[in-house]
């Protein structure tokens, strides 16, 4: 039986897809001078940390200062498209009754997101999080964990709800993602 359901954030419990689209398309176009295809987005941007993508737009590495300088500005710019747009800027039509049921059937709960630390303190302070996720146990870009595909955020996930992957469901909405829920051998993945 599930112990466990894992959630990535964008796409999966709030479906900001428009949001990120626009964000990204706009940062693209002001900070690196240059336009994004459906394909790039989908194998670039969709489900992949920051660095990845920053270093596929400019073809190199960048240090640790430039990357987190970047990432902030592309995260200001997403989450003021966010409380710009607050009609798609909400949680699922549903999950929050789904995540009362998963809380009183005593399954745990966790996120685990490519998205920046300042953006899932965002998503905690506008839209409740705190009614079902322990902050502090949620899996993120933290610069430390290999992005998807590789299973990594998926595995801190369910570590720190201490289940094992075969106990585990994993909802997700990239490719990438759906290769790192299977990459860690999760019990199920639920594509969303």
């Amino acid at each position: 039986m599930e112990k466990a359901m894992i959630f990535d954030f964008n796409g999966t419990m709030i479906f900001d897809g428009k949001i990120q689209k626009s964000s990204w398309k706009k940062f693209i176009k002001q900070e690196f001078n240059r336009g994004m295809t459906e394909k790039e987005f989908a194998q670039h941007i969709a489900g992949r940390n920051n660095q990845h993508t920053f270093e596929y737009y400019l073809g190199r590495k960048l240090s640790e200062q430039e990357l987190a300088e970047t990432s902030e500005k592309k995260e200001q710019l997403y989450r003021s498209e966010c409380l710009k747009r607050s009609e798609l800027f909400q949680l699922v039509d549903g999950l929050p009754e789904f995540l009362d049921y998963c809380r009183e059937k005593g399954i745990r709960l966790n996120i685990a997101t490519a998205s920046e630390p300042s953006n899932v303190d965002f998503f905690f302070e506008h839209l409740h999080l705190e009614n079902w996720f322990d902050r502090e146990k949620v899996a993120l870009n933290d610069g430390r964990l290999a992005g998807k595909p590789a299973p990594d955020i998926f595995l801190k996930a369910i570590e720190n709800l201490g289940v094992t992957p075969k106990q585990s469901v994993v909802f997700e909405d990239s490719l990438s993602g759906i290769k790192a829920a299977n990459n860690a051998q999760a019990g199920k993945v639920v594509l969303v």
